[in-house]
């Protein structure tokens, strides 16, 4: 026992709060920190807003998730006009019709749902589901 170090500080003695933080500005300097950084997060959190990220060139693709993230958040006009985006850079898709068809049917847009039930037809008329679009649009003229 002899051979381990002396400890710099006797024992039962205690260490000084400045000398154990080093220093009390850097003490308050990290306090501070990190009362910032969770105030920031428990804001974030908390604000429970969603936004859509802002990027210029958009793909139909993306353009389709931007209108679904909007339709989630009950923005409708704003998902019709992403969905009206995706098909006018892709006015083949299929899908993209009838995407919109199903929102304007949710909407009570009877008008606009068979137009766009009829396009997706037009366009993919031996689809898996093309059978279900068209008893869709025969009871969305028996609903108008």
């Amino acid at each position: 026992m002899s051979n381990v170090p002396q400890s710099p500080v006797p024992r039962r003695r205690r260490i000084p709060l400045s000398r154990f933080w080093l220093d009390r500005r850097i003490s308050f300097f990290l306090v501070a920190v990190c009362i910032l950084v969770v105030v920031a997060a428990a804001m974030t959190l908390l604000s429970g807003q969603k936004t859509a990220p802002p990027i210029a060139n958009f793909s139909p693709a993306m353009r389709r998730e931007r209108a679904q993230f909007f339709e989630e958040l009950g923005k409708i006009e704003d998902a019709v006009r992403e969905y009206q985006a995706a098909i006018r850079l892709s006015p083949d898709d299929a899908g993209l019709h009838e995407a919109l068809a199903s929102l304007y049917e949710r909407e009570g847009r009877f008008a606009e749902a068979i137009t766009s039930y009829e396009r997706s037809l037009q366009l993919a008329p031996e689809s898996e589901n093309s059978s279900s679009i068209r008893s869709r649009v025969d009871e969305l003229r028996r609903r108008r």
